[in-house]
Protein backbone atom coordinates (compact mmCIF):
# COMPACT_ATOMS: atom_id res chain seq x y z
CA UNK A 1 0.00 0.00 0.00
CA UNK A 2 2.97 1.97 0.91
CA UNK A 3 4.27 2.01 -2.87
CA UNK A 4 0.95 2.34 -4.24
CA UNK A 5 -0.01 5.80 -2.39
CA UNK A 6 3.87 6.76 -3.43
CA UNK A 7 3.50 6.01 -7.14
CA UNK A 8 0.02 8.65 -7.23
CA UNK A 9 0.88 11.39 -9.06
CA UNK A 10 0.90 14.35 -6.60
CA UNK A 11 -2.38 15.45 -8.35
CA UNK A 12 -4.07 11.95 -7.89
CA UNK A 13 -2.74 12.53 -3.96
CA UNK A 14 -4.39 15.83 -3.77
CA UNK A 15 -7.29 14.41 -5.40
CA UNK A 16 -7.58 11.32 -2.90
CA UNK A 17 -6.47 13.26 0.52
CA UNK A 18 -7.63 16.69 -0.41
CA UNK A 19 -4.48 18.07 -0.05
CA UNK A 20 -0.79 17.37 -0.16
CA UNK A 21 0.97 13.88 0.94
CA UNK A 22 4.21 13.44 0.18
CA UNK A 23 4.51 10.51 2.07
CA UNK A 24 2.94 7.76 4.39
CA UNK A 25 4.00 7.87 7.98
CA UNK A 26 3.26 3.96 9.37
CA UNK A 27 0.43 5.07 11.45
CA UNK A 28 -1.70 6.55 8.56
CA UNK A 29 -0.80 4.01 6.57
CA UNK A 30 -2.48 1.44 9.75
CA UNK A 31 -5.29 3.82 9.46
CA UNK A 32 -5.73 2.82 5.77
CA UNK A 33 -5.55 -0.80 6.09
CA UNK A 34 -7.16 -2.21 9.32
CA UNK A 35 -10.32 -2.47 7.61
CA UNK A 36 -12.86 -4.53 10.42
CA UNK A 37 -15.35 -4.78 7.33
CA UNK A 38 -17.90 -3.68 10.00
CA UNK A 39 -16.97 0.28 10.84
CA UNK A 40 -14.37 0.13 7.78
CA UNK A 41 -14.06 -1.55 4.40
CA UNK A 42 -11.23 -1.47 2.34
CA UNK A 43 -10.80 -3.58 -1.15
CA UNK A 44 -7.73 -3.29 -3.40
CA UNK A 45 -7.19 -4.04 -7.06
CA UNK A 46 -4.29 -5.57 -7.80
CA UNK A 47 -2.14 -6.96 -10.81
CA UNK A 48 0.67 -9.28 -11.56
CA UNK A 49 3.85 -7.03 -12.07
CA UNK A 50 7.44 -8.17 -12.74
CA UNK A 51 8.02 -7.58 -9.20
CA UNK A 52 4.87 -9.76 -7.77
CA UNK A 53 1.28 -8.50 -7.08
CA UNK A 54 1.05 -4.71 -7.02
CA UNK A 55 -1.77 -2.61 -6.15
CA UNK A 56 -3.49 -0.53 -8.61
CA UNK A 57 -6.58 0.87 -7.41
CA UNK A 58 -7.90 1.52 -3.46
CA UNK A 59 -11.27 1.68 -2.44
CA UNK A 60 -12.43 2.29 1.02
CA UNK A 61 -15.80 3.42 3.29
CA UNK A 62 -15.67 4.16 6.80
CA UNK A 63 -18.97 4.98 8.92
CA UNK A 64 -18.63 8.03 10.08
CA UNK A 65 -22.29 8.37 11.81
CA UNK A 66 -22.89 5.62 14.10
CA UNK A 67 -26.51 5.89 14.93
CA UNK A 68 -27.49 6.22 11.32
CA UNK A 69 -24.63 4.23 9.45
CA UNK A 70 -23.79 6.60 6.89
CA UNK A 71 -20.49 5.84 5.43
CA UNK A 72 -17.69 7.92 3.37
CA UNK A 73 -16.18 6.64 0.43
CA UNK A 74 -13.12 7.10 -0.82
CA UNK A 75 -11.41 5.60 -3.82
CA UNK A 76 -8.12 6.03 -6.26
CA UNK A 77 -6.16 4.65 -8.86
CA UNK A 78 -2.50 4.85 -9.65
CA UNK A 79 -2.19 7.04 -12.83
CA UNK A 80 -1.22 4.80 -14.85
CA UNK A 81 -4.18 2.32 -14.92
CA UNK A 82 -6.80 5.30 -14.72
CA UNK A 83 -9.47 4.95 -17.81
CA UNK A 84 -8.90 0.77 -17.45
CA UNK A 85 -11.81 -0.59 -15.44
CA UNK A 86 -10.36 -0.49 -12.13
CA UNK A 87 -12.14 2.34 -10.72
CA UNK A 88 -15.77 0.67 -11.99
CA UNK A 89 -14.93 -2.78 -10.48
CA UNK A 90 -13.98 -1.10 -7.30
CA UNK A 91 -17.07 0.99 -6.88
CA UNK A 92 -19.15 -1.62 -7.74
CA UNK A 93 -17.48 -3.58 -5.31
CA UNK A 94 -17.74 -0.50 -2.60
CA UNK A 95 -21.35 -0.31 -3.18
CA UNK A 96 -22.30 -3.81 -3.26
CA UNK A 97 -20.47 -4.22 -0.10
CA UNK A 98 -22.02 -0.81 1.35
CA UNK A 99 -25.58 -2.59 0.85
CA UNK A 100 -25.00 -5.88 2.38
CA UNK A 101 -23.71 -4.21 5.29
CA UNK A 102 -27.12 -2.08 5.10
CA UNK A 103 -25.83 1.06 5.07
CA UNK A 104 -28.25 3.52 4.57
CA UNK A 105 -25.97 6.18 2.92
CA UNK A 106 -22.44 6.64 1.59
CA UNK A 107 -20.87 9.61 0.11
CA UNK A 108 -17.46 11.43 -0.77
CA UNK A 109 -16.57 14.46 -0.47
CA UNK A 110 -15.19 15.53 -4.67
CA UNK A 111 -13.25 18.47 -5.37
CA UNK A 112 -15.20 20.79 -7.81
CA UNK A 113 -12.35 21.29 -10.03
CA UNK A 114 -12.12 17.10 -10.40
CA UNK A 115 -14.67 16.85 -13.17
CA UNK A 116 -13.51 13.40 -14.07
CA UNK A 117 -14.34 12.11 -10.72
CA UNK A 118 -17.86 13.46 -10.68
CA UNK A 119 -18.54 12.26 -13.81
CA UNK A 120 -17.75 8.77 -12.82
CA UNK A 121 -19.59 8.59 -9.71
CA UNK A 122 -22.69 10.35 -11.40
CA UNK A 123 -22.09 7.25 -13.85
CA UNK A 124 -22.56 5.11 -10.62
CA UNK A 125 -25.95 6.63 -10.03
CA UNK A 126 -24.58 9.21 -7.22
CA UNK A 127 -25.53 12.71 -7.08
CA UNK A 128 -24.93 15.61 -4.69
CA UNK A 129 -25.92 15.63 -0.96
CA UNK A 130 -27.47 18.59 1.34
CA UNK A 131 -25.21 18.64 4.25
CA UNK A 132 -24.93 20.91 7.15
CA UNK A 133 -22.31 22.10 7.43
CA UNK A 134 -20.93 22.02 4.14
CA UNK A 135 -17.97 20.66 3.06
CA UNK A 136 -14.73 22.50 2.86
CA UNK A 137 -14.94 25.09 0.23
CA UNK A 138 -14.41 24.02 -3.10
CA UNK A 139 -15.87 20.22 -2.27
CA UNK A 140 -19.03 18.85 -3.05
CA UNK A 141 -20.37 16.11 -1.05
CA UNK A 142 -21.68 13.30 -3.78
CA UNK A 143 -23.31 9.94 -2.24
CA UNK A 144 -26.68 7.75 -2.65
CA UNK A 145 -29.16 6.47 0.00
CA UNK A 146 -29.64 2.53 -1.17
CA UNK A 147 -33.21 2.67 -0.30
CA UNK A 148 -34.08 5.29 -3.04
CA UNK A 149 -31.63 4.16 -5.55
CA UNK A 150 -31.34 1.76 -8.42
CA UNK A 151 -29.28 -1.32 -7.54
CA UNK A 152 -28.90 -2.37 -10.67
CA UNK A 153 -25.28 -1.33 -11.72
CA UNK A 154 -24.87 1.02 -14.59
CA UNK A 155 -21.71 -0.14 -16.11
CA UNK A 156 -20.91 -3.90 -16.84
CA UNK A 157 -17.30 -4.83 -16.68
CA UNK A 158 -15.25 -7.41 -18.35
CA UNK A 159 -12.02 -8.27 -16.74
CA UNK A 160 -9.99 -7.93 -19.79
CA UNK A 161 -6.97 -6.97 -17.50
CA UNK A 162 -7.04 -10.26 -15.29
CA UNK A 163 -6.91 -8.25 -12.13
CA UNK A 164 -8.87 -8.89 -8.98
CA UNK A 165 -10.54 -7.13 -5.99
CA UNK A 166 -9.77 -8.21 -2.46
CA UNK A 167 -10.44 -7.48 0.87
CA UNK A 168 -7.49 -6.55 2.87
CA UNK A 169 -6.33 -7.43 6.28
CA UNK A 170 -4.59 -5.91 8.67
Amino acid sequence: MHEFLLRLSRASRSSRFHGAVNDVSPSFLRRLVSADGERHAAWVACVWGPNGEEIVGEAVWYVVELEEGTAEFAISVRDDWQGRGAADLLMQTLVRAAEQAELPQIYGDVQQSNGRMLAFLRRHAMDSLYCDPPPEPGVMRIGCTFSARETSPKTVLRDREGWLARVMKP
